[in-house]
């Protein structure tokens, strides 16, 4: 743009081709320099406003291209001051390829359809991998040398990953892969997909934007929970005194059968094994320790303070909801997240649904509107006396003043630990993030 209007105004200005060859060499420095301004400026209103583009085509010209065009300019000025046929012969010799060039790259461009397949799931500082499927849906021409660029967006931060097909036959698929790692949890964005080439001589990059968009949900990282934290689990346990029934007349799990013996409990004789062998055998049981945990994450932040104690306390959370799902058999698990949406999950034995509650920690938000009496409210409810109550909170001596005052003796026994990285260096130790 700025090109044509350069050549508008010279000319206007000094009547450089006018004195010298007359109103023909006006007419067509006056034609050049409005073609190029209008191309420019398409091509400025495409880069802001993508979606006027037609069928989100594009065009650019690289380094290579504008020094290109800048000496078939020269050429051609120079042919017609100059009335030299040689120089516009080699003018035209010039603008043939770049011509073709541009033409190439169009047809290649059209008939192409690019997909992608994200993971399932994926933890805050993981490094993952995304498939990139390409297919040319032309029925007789090859493509070459097509970059395909990804956009991925959360908030403000934005990356581009790309992949090169160096060659996909007419009819055919090929596929691709890049690799990217997020610190962040959250929603990410994926799309729209752009196609770009430079193919056969790179003075001239076109590229189609295709809308190819999809969602991944970005888990806290889990890190580790020390041996202090094990600990305090057990010290709990033990003061536990009305643990989880069974179907039986015992609170344990049976670990195996054995032969009677004497001083054994009548009671743990197996009647149907017994009887099978003719020879009394009984159970034997495994201690069951486990509690229940109601676990209560508070999202509360100052207005406008960071969020850094916000992230770690849900890393910490979800490390100890993943610990106790896959290390407590018998005891049930219960998370309350109070943030700026209110969320309570209740899950089985197992692991199962855990994704519903992943998710959850996935999208979380701070909020500095919720009052102590809000995050304790019905918890007394759930202080039973099997069932061990932590709190994660940033502002825990509150909370403990809360509990304080509360007439509900129930609560007294609630485990609060702060969100700080002081508060949880001597239980929780933050994961390291993978290399790419």
């Amino acid at each position: 743009m700025l090109i044509g209007l350069t050549l508008v105004i010279f000319e206007m200005q000094t009547g450089f081709l006018l004195d010298r060859i007359g109103m023909t060499g006006r007419i067509i420095v006056f034609f050049c320099g409005t073609g190029f301004s209008v191309w420019g400026l398409k091509e400025v209103i495409a880069g802001f406003l993508p979606g006027l583009s037609k069928k989100g085509y594009s065009f650019k010209l690289p380094l290579v291209g504008i020094v290109y065009l800048v000496i078939m300019c020269i050429l051609f000025i120079g042919s017609l001051v100059g009335r030299n046929n040689l120089l516009l012969m080699v003018f035209a010799c010039m603008a043939g390829p770049f011509v073709m060039n541009g033409w190439i790259t169009f047809t290649m461009l059209r008939l192409l359809n690019v997909s992608r397949v994200l993971p399932e799931r994926v933890m805050a500082g993981e490094t993952f991998t995304t498939s990139i499927f390409f297919e040319n849906r032309k029925s007789w021409l090859t493509v070459w040398l097509m970059t395909v660029h990804d956009a991925v967006t959360k908030g403000d931060g934005w990356m581009s990953p790309e992949v090169l097909f160096v060659r996909v036959p007419a009819g055919s698929q090929r596929q691709g892969h890049y690799q990217i790692r997020v610190r962040d949890r959250g929603r990410y964005q994926f799309g729209p997909v752009r196609v770009t080439t430079q193919f056969p001589l790179g003075l001239v990059e076109r590229g189609n934007r295709l809308d190819e968009f999809e969602e991944l949900l970005v888990y806290p990282r889990i890190g580790h929970l020390k041996t202090e934290w094990r600990r305090l689990l057990q010290n709990s346990t033990e003061l536990v005194s009305d643990v989880r029934t069974m179907g039986g007349p015992f609170n344990d799990e049976m670990s195996q059968l054995r032969e009677y013996r004497q001083g054994d409990d009548p009671r743990m004789i197996h009647w149907r094994t017994s009887a099978r062998v003719d020879e009394l055998i009984v159970c034997e049981y495994d201690e069951s320790r486990d509690r229940n945990l109601l676990l209560i994450i508070d999202g509360w932040i100052e207005e406008n303070a960071d969020q850094a104690d916000f992230e770690r306390g849900l890393r910490f959370a979800t490390t100890v909801c993943m610990d106790h799902l896959r290390n407590s058999r018998e005891s049930s698990l219960a998370v309350k997240l109070a943030a700026n949406e209110r969320f309570f999950w209740r899950g089985d034995q197992g692991e199962g649904q855990i994704d519903n509650l992943l998710d959850a920690f996935a999208v979380a938000q701070p909020t500095s509107k919720m009052t102590t009496d809000q995050l304790l409210d019905g918890l007394a409810e759930g202080a039973t006396s099997n069932r061990r109550v932590v709190i994660v909170t940033s502002r825990s001596e509150e909370i403990r003043e809360a509990i304080q005052r509360s007439s509900d003796v129930r609560l007294y026994e609630a485990q609060i630990y702060g969100t700080s990285r002081e508060d949880l260096s001597a239980i929780f130790e933050e994961a390291e993030e993978t290399s790419a």
